[in-house]
């Protein structure tokens, strides 16, 4: 009997450590900004972050109009679900994004769907990019079409047809056939041999420099829908 007392405790103990840890992370990962009408959302995007982003949105509904993200590779597990979830709170509080530093993913794919986005410079002097790839299935990695192909139409529909379809679809270019391919879009040109560039489309392969992608000429944030402040 003390044995499976002693079991029950620890296991207390240890739902009580995880939840703990899963706060801790919200709590680093979300904060109110600047004028108080932004939220800030840092690092991975991930459930306990978005419950607390859910909370003061409600109590605060009139007052908080930006979700500004910054360095965030998007998420990790249930990146659908949080893709979702946010473009619905976009949607109902007519939230504008910005992006600081790097937005990849799920987070590339959530700020443009913002009622108003914005590139805004780093704090560390590190480019602000975003980078936008295939949705995949969670569970066998395989590439959802019909997800990614609804998101990149309500992107180009969110855009007012200036981010084309055209360009988003090159996200299924890769050699391998495997939908590997990657959009990046930069807020400041990047120099390379051939020039300086905004837009460049990479199809899988391990990359050392932005500059082995290929260079996608007169593409701006600007001429795509996105504010560069």
């Amino acid at each position: 009997m003390q044995k499976n007392r002693n079991s029950w405790r620890q296991l207390v103990a240890e739902i009580l450590t995880i939840a703990l840890a899963a706060l801790l992370v919200a709590m680093k990962s979300y904060k109110v900004v600047n004028d108080e009408t932004r939220l800030r959302l840092t690092g991975e995007l991930n459930l306990a972050m978005l419950e607390q982003v859910k909370a003061t949105l409600q109590k605060q509904p009139t007052l908080i109009n930006t979700l500004q993200f910054e360095d965030s590779p998007g998420a990790g597990a249930a990146a659908t679900m949080i893709l979702d979830q946010l473009e619905a709170l976009i949607h109902r509080y007519e939230l504008r994004t910005e992006a600081q530093g790097y937005c990849a993913s799920a987070c590339a794919a959530a700020f443009l769907l913002g009622s108003g986005r914005t590139l805004l410079p780093s704090d560390d002097g590190k480019p602000t990019y975003l980078m936008l790839h295939a949705v995949r299935h969670q569970g066998n990695g395989e590439v959802n079409y019909g997800k990614t192909e609804a998101i990149i139409k309500k992107i180009t529909r969110n855009s007012g047809g200036k981010f084309p379809m055209a360009l988003l679809n090159r996200i299924f270019d890769d050699v391998r056939g495997n939908g590997d391919g990657e959009i990046y879009i930069f807020r400041v040109a990047q120099r390379t041999p051939q020039g300086r560039h905004h837009v460049f489309v990479c199809d899988g392969r391990p990359r050392v420099l932005i500059s082995e992608c290929e260079a996608i000429p007169d593409v701006t944030p600007q001429s795509l829908g996105i504010f560069v402040e």
